[in-house]
């Protein structure tokens, strides 16, 4: 694509990662150094510091660190370079074996306008709506039987050499690039002529607002990595970096005054026909059958001949839920002082545990868990079962399909979805508190009102189709749909990749009624909800709509159909990449103690592993560039551990990397430094720490406490369980289970 989109410049020829043949030409030494002198200099350097420091302190240890360093005698001038614009249209169809998927992208070039000015800063407001105006008709296009496209979206994004980029793309099925390329201008074209609607105007508007409502209320709360990348993004790239409570106040000022004639310039500014400073190209996988150069300009100038209609705007005012709920009972409530948590059980068999913080000034995380899953499906059922979630959220809820819905939630903080996973379902989401009712109302009717769509499972099964036709043309991806069949012993449970044959098995009936069977009751089901909320105030609320879902007693424990991973030492080899290069997969496995201290001990030893594979692969053997190993401790089907090791490598390295890497592995069982022990230890109680200050984490921790049958004592003990682990503690574990005689090795290598 480089010599479309950098024609003529000097971006073309130094690209960042520079030419290998310059790097490690000999005696290129001191042309190297001369590099390093002359460009990184103090007068070309800026150093931001953000966090928990006495600032005059930190100023002394800048100075100090960086003050005698000058930018030498003869330091070159900084030259700006620019990306020339062209006349015509630059046109290329790109074919290989290793893309996944077939799209078209219509670049146009304009010169950069910079941010300096509120005027500036208004235009870019006007950005945000016009980017989220046209991207919304374009997926709106989505949701119809016989879009032209599977995907689309077109913005403005700035480039290197001061130019800026106005893209447009689509993804399509491998035999309708033309009809995907002409659907995606055409709808361009659409707002070209007739603009947009004061309708979407001020929807978007409402969003808008909200957005930097909610973003004020945040301001205090913001990690220190989100200040440091406004002040990076202002020092390097220009951005704006002012406070959110200017940002919000100047915004929804912007909002009062705009108009569909602001918009409009914009609109004008980015879309047209002409075939100058244009880009053409087409990414397909290697066999695809792909139009000329000449018959894709075509396409686009027969759309401008079209007689192109007005869009005709879909509204709904109509309330989620016309029939709200009764209620249900309480039958029991607890309160854990030490944890901060109230666990209410409903007469209708489900649950909730809350948590209330303030880590957020307005973030409610929710979710729900109760066993079962496809696990409960019959072998016949199963890939129905295993799509059942996917393919009835595709239907929308109650009335309404998946268009109204999205219309019906515009301008409201909530998301909700269902998830039936292998071995327990439910659902997972978020809100404001000003839309935790519409959450529930989407949990409830998610549970007593799925919709079933005959035309959106059509169009997702041939979506599907095309998408998995060719995802296994990525090397990682068939690698790692391969390591999960021989992980599952090629059980027909395997959830793999289904080929377009299978997918035209699939029965939405079947899967529509797998999906009912698990979400026709809650009977139960755990909820969790985590934020800034009081308990008090929303008890009312979650009686109301989580009390009085069904509560008929169904099955809530999931089957162990036997599946176990193979015994014994294998090698598993895929020749299947393109390049010259391996990746190797090294795999323990076998059972393992459920309980929270061997978990900890299993990811300590982890940890201090991938410190020793960096210093032995990496740094003395300088194979890798950087291996790791991480664990992972499962308790459903059976109580089981993986250890994996992961790196990269040429192809002629890798068995002497694999002997280097069980060499680490047989140091360890005979002894580990208490250095390296007590790096990761400090590394696990500081992230320990900040984890106790989020949401997400605090989420997690209900879950798993529920998943796992622990509780407060446990969470109380978990810092002192790390602190108590010792060297030969781990030198033990170790021995026991990095043994050969589970082990198993997955290569992707080169193909022959």
């Amino acid at each position: 694509m480089y010599p479309l989109l950098y024609k003529d410049s000097r971006y073309l020829h130094r690209r960042p990662i520079g030419l290998m043949e310059v790097v490690t030409q000999k005696g290129n030494d001191e042309e190297l150094r001369k590099f390093y002198r002359s460009w990184y200099r103090p007068e070309l350097t800026s150093i931001v510091v953000v966090g928990d420091f006495e600032k005059e302190e930190m100023e002394k240890r800048i100075v100090a660190t960086f003050g005698s360093m000058d930018n030498g005698d003869h330091a070159p001038e900084r030259e700006y370079y620019t990306v020339p614009m062209h006349d015509g249209t630059l046109v290329k169809i790109i074919k290989d074996k290793e893309i996944t998927s077939t799209s078209v992208k219509i670049i146009n070039k304009f010169p950069h306008r910079e941010e300096k000015t509120l005027g500036d800063l208004k235009r870019s407001v006007v950005n945000i709506i016009y980017t989220y105006l046209v991207n919304q008709r374009l997926t709106d296009l989505t949701q119809q039987k016989g879009a032209p496209y599977m995907y689309a979206q077109s913005y403005a994004t700035s480039a290197a050499g001061k130019t800026d980029r106005y893209m447009s793309l689509a993804t399509t099925k491998s035999d309708q690039i033309i009809e995907g390329t002409k659907g995606l201008m055409r709808e361009l074209l659409r707002i070209k002529k007739y603009g947009f609607t004061q309708a979407e105007l001020d929807r978007k508007k409402v969003i808008l607002h909200n957005d930097f409502e909610q973003m004020a209320k945040e301001e205090g709360k913001q990690s220190s990595a989100q200040i440091m990348d406004a002040i990076s993004n202002h020092v390097i790239y220009g951005e704006e970096n002012t406070s959110i409570a200017f940002k919000k106040e100047f915004v929804q000022k912007v909002l009062k005054e705009l108009t569909l004639e602001d918009v409009q310039e914009l609109v004008n500014h980015y879309i047209n026909l002409s075939e100058d400073n244009r880009v053409i190209i087409v990414t397909a996988p290697e066999n695809t059958v792909t139009p000329s150069e000449e018959e894709l300009l075509v396409a686009l100038r027969s759309v401008a001949d079209e007689q192109i209609s007005p869009y005709v705007d879909l509204d709904v005012d109509e309330p989620l839920m016309h029939d709200l709920p009764k209620g249900g009972g309480i039958k029991n409530e607890t309160f854990s002082a030490a944890m901060g948590i109230t666990t209410i059980e409903f007469t209708n068999g489900a649950s909730i545990a809350l948590k209330p913080t303030d880590f957020k000034g307005d973030e409610i995380r929710f979710s729900s868990m109760r066993e079962g899953g496809y696990s409960l499906a019959s072998l016949e059922n199963f890939d129905n079962a295993s799509m059942a979630s996917v393919l009835v959220s595709q239907g929308g809820l109650s009335k309404f399909n998946a268009l109204q819905l999205e219309r019906i939630l515009s301008g409201k903080q909530v998301y909700v979805a269902p998830y039936i996973n292998r071995y327990n379902e439910g659902v997972t989401g978020f809100s404001s508190n000003k839309d935790f009712e519409t959450l529930l109302q989407l949990t409830h009717l998610i549970y007593t009102k799925p919709r079933k769509d005959v035309d959106k499972f059509e169009q997702f099964i041939e979506n599907k189709k095309e998408y998995n036709r060719n995802a296994l043309n990525s090397p990682d991806s068939y690698f790692t749909d391969e390591v999960n069949k021989v992980m599952m012993q090629n059980s027909p449970r395997t959830a793999t990749l289904l080929t377009p044959e299978k997918l035209d098995k699939i029965n939405f009936d079947e899967a529509f009624a797998f999906y009912q069977s698990r979400y026709s009751s809650a009977y139960g089901t755990r909820f969790f909800m985590v934020g800034n909320f009081n308990v008090d105030s929303v008890k009312p609320l979650l009686t109301k709509y989580l009390g009085s879902l069904p509560g008929k007693k169904i099955p809530s424990k999931y089957i162990d159909h036997g599946i176990r991973p193979p015994k014994g030492a294998h090698r598993y080899d895929f020749p299947r990449n393109m390049v010259d290069k391996s990746k190797m997969l090294m795999r323990f496995t076998g059972k393992y103690p459920e309980s929270q201290k061997a978990r900890i001990e299993m990811g300590l030893l982890s940890d201090i592993l991938t410190i020793r594979l960096n210093q032995k692969l990496r740094e003395e053997i300088g194979g890798v560039y950087s291996p790791y190993a991480s664990s992972t401790i499962l308790q459903r089907p059976y109580s089981c551990y993986r250890m994996d090791i992961y790196f990269t490598c040429a192809p002629a390295n890798l068995d002497t990397l694999v002997r280097a890497t069980l060499h680490e592995i047989d140091a360890m069982k005979k002894g580990i430094s208490a250095e390296n022990l007590d790096k990761v230890k400090k590394a696990w109680l500081k992230n320990r720490k900040g984890s106790l200050q989020t949401n997400g984490y605090w989420r997690r921790v209900l879950e798993d406490q529920w998943t796992r049958g622990e509780d407060e004592q446990d969470f109380e003990k978990f810092e002192q369980q790390i602190q108590d682990v010792r060297a030969e503690q781990l030198s033990k574990l170790a021995r026991k289970y990095l043994n050969r005689k589970n082990h198993l090795e997955f290569v992707l290598s080169p193909q022959h």
